[in-house]
C-alpha cells in the first residue's frame, strides 16, 4: 500500500439519497455501506415532514445524534454499576 493510501484509508464509494459520495477511510467498507444505509433511511424518514434537503439533513443529524446520547446513556448506567461492584470486591 502506497503512503498516501495509508494515511488516508481505502476508497469506497456510498450512497444516500441517490448521490454517491466517494469517501476514504480506514473502516470496513461494508461497514461504511451499512452507516450510509442508515442515514439514508434516517434521511427518507424526515423528508416526509419537509422537503428541504438542508432541513431534513439537519433534522436527520439530530435524530441520530439523540439516538447515540440514548445509547450512550444505557450504556453509562452497567458501566457506572460495574465500578461501584469492583470498588466493594476490593474493599471486602
Amino acid at each position: 500500500m502506497d503512503a498516501a493510501r495509508e494515511k488516508f484509508g481505502r476508497r469506497t464509494t456510498i450512497k444516500i439519497l441517490e448521490r454517491e459520495y466517494r469517501i476514504r477511510s480506514d473502516a470496513d467498507p461494508a461497514h461504511l455501506e451499512a452507516v450510509a444505509a442508515y442515514v439514508d433511511q434516517v434521511l427518507r424518514e424526515v423528508r416526509g415532514s419537509t422537503p428541504d434537503t438542508q432541513d431534513a439533513s439537519v433534522l436527520a443529524a439530530l435524530n441520530i445524534a439523540s439516538e447515540l446520547l440514548r445509547t450512550r446513556q444505557m450504556v453509562a448506567v452497567p458501566r457506572e454499576r460495574i465500578l461501584e461492584l469492583i470498588e466493594r470486591i476490593e474493599s471486602a
